[in-house]
């Protein structure tokens, strides 16, 4: 058994809510016991979690994949240099981690072949499974649109031969049917799933699939209950393009398919209209917030409060580009209490809010499992124990609540342990399961094998950016 003591600061109700010092027991994956005990310095608070990644542990940063928009920085990430995929799993998820995350949704968009997908997604799981964290891994599925919003041939227009060359041997292949790639999902599914990891199906965007995909995945959905997530209106040429592709409107176009349900999760939706959050909200759909990757990426700001207003469930995402590049979630939920919090005499979203969004938010999203009564004998066992004194010694009013000092003030740092399924994952800085530092300097070598060959090929992608800045340029993605 497990015991933690301090005073319990809890969001699974209504708002915030924080009672007095207590002691909490666990046993197996659950809470067994919440009594009273002496007063203590610390919070005992769920841990927070990522509604929206991709398992990048090559920082983008690192391969100078920066102060690109969405749609050119596509193009420059096509070759991240291969490393060891547990490697890369590991170090994307243990980093996490000791940010304060305890569950993750993992939206897997390397390009492989299925029996290579297996492999991978099988060796990830591991990773999860070493680790400690609950994970989501979203298959990605997509048949369109391989080099942007238009068939190859017109973004291809005007390179030259080898280069047209390369980059088709490297970025096109055919795509398996929509029927098949539903039942690799499924397949994958069945190999790796456990108690702490769920399949998804991830369909990459409207933008990169059909319209037989999307229906398909919709309609397996709604048959087995296996949860969605995928992007949605990141930037504006995916709005400018997917109107011109559905005159009924890309949500409404979701929902006569019946995609839209309390089973699917939207990661972005950045460039959403009135009428399709009213949408969203009626059918339950959870949006993953991505404050930093939006800002990082020129997307823009997602109208959160708008949202929220509108009885939007949330959750966090941070989509490998967290506020500092360190992936301290607490830092992400600081853009999005400044980012949200109103304008003038017009409230935001509060903070009591925006960490429900952070932490159970994003976990029902992740893993399908509820609020419930939260911290509270039969609860699932997920407990993060934060030395609130190190950013509250200063205070000289009582009644500031916790989450606006969280909000304000928390970091990564404050995290003395970190409890997932009634497994102590991470204890005063360091994961329990594996040896982080050695992971990431395995990783950190393999990569620097492959620094020729993507700079290599990175003069290739150059001049294809090139070509698609003067294609989005011109408009011609919404004359489809």
């Amino acid at each position: 058994m497990l015991r933690f003591s301090g005073k319990i600061f809890d969001v699974a109700r209504s708002g915030c809510k924080c009672c007095v010092s207590s002691q909490v027991t666990i046993d197996a994956e659950r809470i067994k016991f919440v009594e009273s005990c002496p007063a203590g310095a610390n919070l005992l608070m769920p841990p927070l979690a990522n509604g929206h990644d991709h398992v990048r542990a090559i920082r983008p940063t690192a391969l100078g994949g920066f102060d690109l928009p969405l749609e050119l920085w596509l193009t420059h990430m096509t070759n991240i240099p291969k490393v060891d995929p547990y490697l890369t799993a590991s170090v994307a998820l243990g980093r996490q981690v000791l940010g304060g995350v305890g569950a993750i949704m993992i939206h897997y968009t390397r390009p492989v072949d299925r029996t290579r997908l297996l492999i991978e997604l099988g060796v990830v799981a591991r990773a999860a499974q070493a680790i400690g964290v609950r994970v989501g891994i979203a298959v990605a599925l997509r048949d369109i649109n391989p080099l942007g919003y238009a068939p190859d041939e017109i973004l291809l227009t005007g390179l030259a031969p080898p280069d047209r060359q390369l980059i088709r041997e490297k970025l096109v292949s055919v795509p398996e049917t929509p029927n098949d790639q539903v039942a690799g999902v499924e397949m994958v599914a069945e190999q790796i799933e456990n108690s702490l990891v769920t399949v998804q199906f991830g369909p990459y965007g409207m933008e990169w699939c059909s319209r037989q995909l999307l229906k398909s995945i919709a309609a397996s959905s709604a048959l087995s209950g296996r949860r969605v997530h995928m992007h949605l209106l990141e930037s504006r040429q995916q709005r400018e393009y997917l109107d011109s592709v559905y005159p009924q409107g890309p949500v409404h176009f979701l929902d006569e398919i019946g995609m839209l349900s309390p089973r699917l999760s939207v990661a972005h939706a950045v460039w959403l209209r009135e009428n399709e959050m009213e949408l969203l909200a009626a059918r339950g759909v959870t949006i993953a917030i991505n404050a930093s990757s939006n800002l990082t990426l020129r997307s823009g700001v997602a109208p959160v409060t708008e949202f929220h207003r509108r009885g939007i469930p949330l959750a966090l995402g941070m989509d490998g580009f967290s506020f500092d590049d360190d992936d301290d979630a607490f830092r992400e939920l600081r853009l999005n209490y400044l980012l949200h919090r109103g304008v003038a005499l017009d409230d935001g979203i509060s903070p009591e809010d925006l960490l429900y969004m952070a932490s159970y938010g994003g976990r029902r999203s992740v893993t399908g499992i509820e609020a419930g009564d939260g911290i509270a004998a039969g609860s699932a066992a997920d407990l993060m124990d934060i030395d609130y004194s190190a950013i509250a010694g200063d205070l000289l009013v009582d009644d500031i609540s916790e989450a606006h000092i969280l909000a304000r003030r928390a970091t990564s740092r404050l995290v003395r342990r970190l409890v997932v399924a009634g497994r102590e994952i991470a204890c005063n800085g360091q994961l329990t399961g594996i040896n982080l530092k050695e992971v990431e300097d395995e990783l950190n070598l393999q990569a620097r094998q492959g620094k020729s060959e993507f700079r290599s090929w990175t003069e290739v992608t150059g001049r294809l950016r090139e070509r698609l800045k003067q294609f989005y340029a011109a408009g011609l993605h919404y004359c489809a």
